[in-house]
């Protein structure tokens, strides 16, 4: 992997992990099955886990980067909504 590639990993796996700290795993949210949501880096993966009893899940860095622009876009919600076209 290019060396511009790990940077532009890396950057997606910090921005989902504040985007997620921010709006998913906020204190509105607990009521909502979100608890301790992050995201970190697993080699070209990015893990993002939405309650801290949930396994995670594993996103391509396309498809972290599709999340995260979703989540940019004022879309609240676990990957797999954007995926099955909810819009919550």
């Amino acid at each position: 992997m290019s060396g511009f590639r790990k940077k532009s990993s890396k950057i997606v796996v910090f921005e989902l992990a504040q985007a997620l700290d921010a709006r998913v795993s906020g204190k509105e949210m607990l009521d909502n099955g979100f608890k301790g949501a992050y995201a970190r880096a697993a080699g070209c993966y990015v893990c993002v886990r939405y309650h801290h009893t949930q396994e995670p899940s594993y996103l391509s860095i396309d498809e972290a980067r599709r999340y995260l622009e979703w989540i940019h876009a004022g879309h609240i919600g676990p990957h797999w909504y954007l995926r099955d076209g909810i819009s919550e």
